[in-house]
């Protein structure tokens, strides 16, 4: 049957309609296809570059965080330690001081404990050795007696330690020891009473322990290794020597269990490690947040550089050589990263500890997530995809009689959007995350082309935060640098110019502000003001207080106006340094007025370092101070001194921190080294020759190690009026 021209235009209409649709079908199907594959493989690419880069990110992050913590942590740490070796060897001081002075002070009787009656938490009272049997000798009976006054020290100190349970004795060679032990509460007897105290105290003599040896071959404070005390604590101590006219006098120390020396710190290092300690300088763990195991505190001292677990030890030996780090562990079975930093001050090093787990939890958890969104992103590519057909196939079957018209531009609008996909999951898996998909087509395909934006824009947020982290930590060391700045302004720079002296000085703090100072001014014409001060303490804390020290010392000096006034200027200075002070410091000052005219010199020091004096080509120190520091005991006066200055005379002033300077061997530079420098400057040397001479050989004499204390110098020359 022959078709008529009618048919055949229907019929090559039909089938052209029909191939085209075929056609199109087969585009659209392939492109479908294709665009799934691609976006699956390059999610899996992108899973992994996003899931890697955040791991290592983070544990980078865990590695600088725990190194800056244990750094930290170890600093503050030291800082309590030396405090209290410091609180030890002002008692060691102390008792010295009574023992060379004892006319002015009254004898006084303490509870004793040969006394049938209890003795208190903060109650002062002295033990009797065995050997020192009754009745005493007098004249060691009258020394006990003036000896006593210590008591007004101990109770003094052990303020700075209420809330903790600790012991405060001076033992004397002789026999008889003070104490004063306070418990946590404050409260209820340090002594059993009855049978049970005698039995403890029968046999008990000092000079037997081990802290009493310890501080007897000691040249200044030094801390003990972990030892077994009387009360069954495995304690730790701090203990000096004191001495009197025959020299070595005794031992001076403060003493806590290992348990409260852990306690005491235990708020600085609280962070996500499991555990924390220190190292003496032996590789003996001194405390530990370990009850048991290989790093628990042990009255066996364990040296752990000699441990069989062979990555621990070697970390042990580079923490006792006071190097810092992070390195991986072994510990009692158990993988951690160890952070590790040195404690300068006393020779320890501080460890922290964190579990291997805990470090690379991070990492497997952004390794989770975005596997779980790319999951999540895949299931909802799926169903667009199935949508996308359907729709597809619903429109090509209503639009199969206009597809001769329509059909190109129907399959371009279907296969475009999803060629965009596919395009942009290639960009963002080579790393573009600031790669947007522009898809306005409003259904399925555009939702999850917004989805993918969402992604993007959320990993582009974390970057973000790692930066403002970072830009952070930059703030905190500007206004730290800022704060130096402005505690220099303060110091005078404007030396005066005149012939009848010269005076040079400087402030070096050992952190970005400290706490010495120095200051000159002229209470009239012929008299010239000078002070040099030292805060307990370094830091913000020790610059605040300066400001006020300083202000304070220079008004009333000022307002006193009269050179011989100098002792109650000082006092009055003393009096509302109390005043302020909310946080127990103090201050060491020594402060001076010199009379240009005929070179009479007076001066009061109160706990300072003494100064040197150059006559002709010698110097030589100063008598030692016996007026206490600024800022704790009121109502004490300060005599003042007398001395003439002959032209060419001069007068050196400095603060500890030159003599306790360290070397890479812990060694202090110490006076006797200040006073050689001295002395090898020439016998006409100006201000600055000598300050330029001292400050050459403290850098030589620290070279490689960092300044531990801040470090102030005033050389004042007098020349005479010619």
């Amino acid at each position: 049957m022959k078709l008529n021209i009618k048919n055949r235009v229907l019929l090559w209409g039909l089938f052209s309609s029909l191939l085209t649709f075929l056609l199109a079908g087969a585009i659209y199907f392939y492109s479908m296809s294709d665009t799934k594959d691609a976006f699956a493989k390059q999610a899996v690419a992108l899973g992994d570059v996003v899931a890697e880069s955040v791991g290592q990110t983070s544990e980078e992050n865990v590695r600088e965080r725990l190194l800056a913590s244990a750094i930290l942590k170890a600093r503050y740490i030291d800082r309590e330690l030396a405090l209290i070796g410091e609180d030890v060897e002002y008692l060691a001081d102390r008792m010295s001081m009574i023992l060379a002075s004892p006319g002015q002070y009254p004898p006084r009787t303490l509870q004793s404990t040969r006394d049938d009656v209890s003795i208190l938490s903060g109650m002062p009272y002295i033990h009797y050795s065995p050997s020192l049997a009754e009745p005493i000798g007098a004249d060691v009976e009258e020394e006990i007696g003036i000896a006593s006054n210590i008591a007004d020290t101990l109770v003094l100190t052990s303020k700075s330690y209420h809330g903790h349970r600790s012991d405060f004795y001076v033992a004397s060679r002789k026999g008889y020891s003070f104490y004063l032990d306070i418990t946590e509460n404050g409260k209820g007897n340090v002594l059993p009473d009855g049978t049970a105290r005698e039995e403890m105290l029968s046999s008990f003599d000092p000079r037997e322990r081990t802290w009493y040896k310890i501080g007897q071959n000691a040249s200044g404070a030094t801390y003990t290794a972990p030892y077994p005390g009387i009360d069954g604590y495995l304690n730790v101590a701090c203990v000096a020597p004191y001495y009197d006219a025959d020299g070595f006098a005794g031992v001076a120390g403060i003493g806590f269990s290992v348990q409260e020396a852990y306690r005491q710190v235990a708020d600085a290092v609280t962070s996500l490690s499991d555990i924390n300690f220190a190292l003496d300088s032996q590789g003996v763990v001194a405390f530990s947040s370990m009850e048991s195991g290989i790093l628990a505190a042990s009255p066996t001292l364990v040296d752990i550089r000699t441990s069989g677990e062979e990555s621990l030890a070697a970390a042990a030996r580079r923490m006792t050589a006071g190097e810092s780090g992070v390195t991986p562990v072994t510990v009692d079975g158990e993988t951690y990263f160890l952070a590790y930093a040195p404690m300068k001050s006393i020779g320890w090093s501080f460890g922290t500890l964190i579990k291997t787990d805990a470090v690379m939890a991070p990492a497997a958890e952004a390794r989770k997530n975005v596997f779980a969104a790319m999951s999540g992103f895949q299931s909802t590519l799926e169903d667009v995809f199935a949508n996308a057909t359907r729709n597809a196939a619903f429109a090509l079957g209503i639009a199969a009689l206009l597809l001769l018209i329509g059909s190109e531009k129907l399959a371009g609008r279907i296969t475009t959007p999803i060629q965009k996909l596919a395009d942009g999951a290639r960009e963002i898996a080579g790393g573009n995350l600031g790669c947007k998909i522009d898809v306005q087509s409003g259904d399925e395909i555009g939702l999850l082309a917004d989805s993918f934006n969402k992604m993007t824009e959320d990993l582009s947020a974390y970057m973000k935060n790692l930066e403002r982290t970072t830009a952070e930590k930059e703030r905190i060391q500007t206004e730290l640098d800022l704060a130096r700045n402005i505690q220099d302004g303060m110091m005078p720079k404007d030396f005066p110019q005149q012939k009848e002296f010269d005076i040079i000085a400087t402030m070096r703090p050992a952190k970005e502000v400290g706490g010495d100072f120095y200051d000159f001014y002229f209470l009239d014409e012929d008299h010239l003001a000078v002070t040099v001060a030292d805060v307990s303490d370094k830091g913000i804390p020790a610059a605040l207080f300066m400001v006020i020290a300083k202000t304070l010392l220079k008004d009333s000096t000022v307002g006193a106006k009269n050179p011989e006034k100098l002792p109650e200027a000082v006092a009055q200075a003393n009096e509302a340094l109390i005043g302020s002070n909310q946080e127990g410091m103090f201050v060491t000052a020594f402060c001076g007025i010199l009379d240009i005219r005929t070179g009479n010199f007076r001066y009061a020091n109160a706990g300072h370092n003494p100064p040197l004096l150059r006559h002709g080509a010698e110097f030589s120190y100063f008598p030692k101070s016996e007026s206490p520091v600024l800022g704790v005991m009121p109502g004490v006066t300060f005599p003042t001194q007398t001395i003439s200055l002959a032209p060419g005379d001069a007068i050196f002033i400095y603060t500890d921190g030159v003599t306790e300077a360290l070397d890479t061997n812990l060694e202090m530079f110490r006076k006797s080294r200040l006073k050689a420098t001295l002395d090898a400057t020439p016998e006409k040397a100006d201000a600055a020759e000598m300050i330029g001479a001292v400050q050459t050989a403290l850098d030589t004499h620290t070279k490689g190690t960092e300044q531990s204390d801040d470090i102030t110098m005033l050389a004042l020359v007098y020349r005479g009026d010619k």
